[in-house]
């Protein structure tokens, strides 16, 4: 990949960048969500055989299907937080010029996980409530908090503050938020819906009789689906995030004078007088 420019992006320009991240570190990217999402899965496959047999039992226990529910709830959403940041701080490193591990990344996250976690509910919350007001203050909602989790990763700060900080970079560019927003639901949902579909036609192809090995299949196919399309937009947002900062506080020029200052071309010590 090119090295990328510290500029101004257009929609257009993020997405052409998102996905030339996505291509020139495919298998990076690929093995960091997989590590999380495939043990993730495993486990929602057994609760969902367990709950199968439960239903076909002659005297179902509710106890079965309400602790797995809770299991799964709760590692789902600890490990798709997780994941999504390890992969938003990965992908900020190869958009600055640099280069973290599947472990270096998620080194690096574990500390920030329980923010993560609760700024993601907070989120969650703010948007839900906004949502039974009549949708639109949901949306808007939405957009304002977009950049809640790249701002806490990346710049260390708490839940509340990150949502605040990421109003305000957000704030006088509701419009283009909302579009990129769009657009990258739009390609992740298509891709998203093809292995769906064809995981579901797939399924009852090989399955016959069995709903155990039509779950698994259609599963499987939903996985991958996953797999490749959680790169897409966190990078998204991660490019978003630097854009903003790039027109709100001169990010390229800060990046510009310590690339200066590394090479030894801005000297940081005072001048010396004659």
């Amino acid at each position: 990949m090119d090295k990328l420019q510290f500029e101004p992006m257009t929609v257009g320009q993020i997405l052409d960048r998102t996905f030339r991240l996505w291509r020139a570190n495919f298998v990076r990217y690929i093995a960091m969500v997989a590590v999380v999402l495939v043990p993730l899965r495993i486990v929602q496959f057994f609760w969902q055989t367990a709950l199968i047999g439960a239903a076909n039992a002659r005297d179902p226990s509710l106890a079965v299907p309400i602790i797995g529910a809770i299991v799964v709830i709760i590692l789902a959403v600890v490990g798709q937080n997780l994941s999504r940041a390890a992969l938003m701080k990965s992908i900020s490193e190869s958009y600055l010029g640099g280069e973290a591990t599947v472990g270096q990344s998620y080194r690096a996250i574990l500390p920030r996980l329980g923010g993560v976690i609760l700024a993601s509910v907070m989120v969650g919350l703010v948007v839900g409530l906004g949502i039974l007001l009549l949708v639109v203050p949901g949306i808007i909602f939405s957009l304002w908090y977009a950049l809640t989790i790249p701002v806490l990763i990346l710049e260390g700060s708490k839940a509340g503050a990150s949502m605040g900080r990421s109003r305000a970079l957000v704030s006088g560019n509701l419009g283009k938020v909302f579009v990129l927003a769009l657009v990258v639901f739009l390609i992740t949902w298509i891709i998203s819906a093809a292995f769906v579909l064809i995981g579901r036609q797939v399924g009852l192809a090989v399955s016959g009789q069995s709903v155990r090995l039509f779950t698994f299949v259609s599963s499987l196919f939903s996985l991958v689906s996953e797999i490749l399309t959680v790169p897409i937009s966190a990078a998204a947002y991660i490019l978003l995030y630097y854009d903003l900062r790039i027109r709100k506080e001169g990010f390229d020029l800060e990046m510009l004078a310590q690339s200066l200052r590394t090479k030894g071309t801005i000297a940081d010590a005072p001048p010396t007088t004659p």
